[in-house]
Formats: C-alpha cells, structure tokens, sequence
C-alpha cells in the first residue's frame, strides 16, 4: 500500500476482517439490546446513533459502544451493563470533551501524540473553546477523513466575528487541503508513469523519498501546524512539478515508434 493512503488504513483494514470483528459482536450486551426495533419507541435518539454506528469504521474495525462509552458489555441486566457509564457532560464520561484525546488514543496513539503537542489541545485542557477528537471526527461517520467535516470545525472557531477573535485561518487552511490535494494526484502520476517505464535512473529512490515526506505532512497534521505544513507541501509541489516537467521534455525529444 503507498505511504500517501495510510490515512484510509484502518478503514481498509477493517474491511478484511469482518469474521473476527462480528464474532466479538455476538456477544455484546450493548448490541443486543440497542439493535432491537422496539427500544427505538423509548430512546429514538440512542437508536438511530446505533443505526449510525452499523456503517460506521468504528463497527467495521469490531469497536463496540462500551470501549468508547464504558459500561459493562458482558452484563445482561441494563443497570449492571451501564454501572459506570456517564452522560458525556460529565467530566467522569470517557467521551467527556477533555478526555476524549486519552479514549480515542487508546487506538489513534500516533494522533494522540501529534495532538498533545498542539496549540489546541493546551487550550483543552486549560478550558478553553479548543477542538476536541469528534469536532473534527464524528465517531459514526462512514467517512472520517472528509476534510469539508474539518474545514467546518475550523470555521466555528476561525471565521468571521468570532467571539475570542482568534485569527482568520479558514481559507488559509482550505487551501492548504487543497495543495495537499494536488500533491497526492501527482505522487500517484509519478508511480505510474515510472513503473511503466521500469523506474529508469534514480526515479524510484526519488519518489520514494518525496512518498516518505508526504506522509510526514499527513502524520503531523494533528499538531495544526499550518508553516510547517504549507513550506514543506510546497516544496514537494515544487520538486513533483519539475519531475513533470522534465518528463514531459524528455517525451517530446524521444523519437517516435514505427
């Protein structure tokens, strides 16, 4: 798999593993009581959350409500199955908005740790309007990665008026989903023109090379790290643009085929 896809790789992986994932489903408490119609007449919220969670990578990956939300999965009785499972406002709930980075990097370590070193997660833990895992993630959303979820998260807090007149960087950051974009598009026309040409020279190191620090780009974007990441995205866009060039040059000097 090349490196620039390792954002989607759990959501592959899930998705070859439904045997393992659905024989721990079996056994939940949580489910079998969510799943059947009838609760949706008392609690039509927590149903259609379960209904979300269905076609969910959380559920695809074999992740069940009690190792987000706690509880007891094994308990048959609802009161014994929701000992120790509090209302997300509270500051005990595992998903209470300061504790979410500790759940959600119980799986996620390596945003975890990206995240901590961010501006925004001192803001969190100081109290202050800060993002937190699901502003940006919905935990039930059949596409996490979406980056209009993002850019809209970054817009509560970064747009116009805002009340703690924190600087404008929502159309800065658009564009740097953009630039990231185009830079994915041209690794992978790079891969496929080299191969097809059997990786002539050092084109195989070089690429990997420019495959290596896109990823570093992808891995770092937790920190919200915005120079870092428009000089090193624009950089790479520099190097891609001149291997297109040269491509393109040495094309039109090759001498045609009968």
């Amino acid at each position: 798999m090349s490196c620039r896809n390792s954002a989607f790789a759990i959501i592959l992986i899930a998705s070859i593993l439904p045997l393992s994932a659905a024989a721990e489903l079996t056994e939940n408490s949580c489910i079998e009581c969510h799943k059947d119609s009838s609760f949706f007449a008392q609690y039509p919220k927590l149903h259609e959350y379960f209904q979300q969670w269905l076609a969910s990578p959380h559920r695809q990956a074999g992740i069940t409500c009690d190792a987000c939300h706690g509880g007891n999965a094994a308990a048959a009785a609802m009161g014994k199955a929701h000992k120790g499972l509090f209302p997300m406002s509270d500051p005990r709930s595992l998903l209470h908005y300061q504790n979410q980075p500790e759940t959600c990097g119980q799986c996620h370590r390596d945003k975890k740790r990206q995240f901590v070193r961010s501006k925004h997660f001192a803001a969190l833990m100081d109290q202050r309007a800060a993002p937190t895992c699901t502003t940006c993630h919905p935990a039930m959303s059949q596409r996490p990665e979406l980056r209009m979820i993002v850019l809209n998260a970054c817009r509560n807090c970064h747009g116009e008026g805002n009340s703690e007149d924190l600087p404008l960087i929502t159309a800065r950051a658009e564009h740097m989903f953009s630039q990231l974009n185009i830079v994915s598009g041209l690794l992978g026309w790079a891969h496929i023109h080299y191969e097809s040409h059997g990786w002539p020279g050092n084109s195989e190191q070089r690429v990997a090379s420019l495959d290596k620090r896109y990823n570093s780009i992808v891995n770092r974007v937790h920190r919200f790290d915005l120079q870092y990441t428009e000089d090193e995205t624009a950089s790479i866009l520099g190097e891609l643009r001149d291997i297109f060039d040269e491509e393109r040059n040495a094309q039109g000097k090759r001498p045609e085929t009968q």
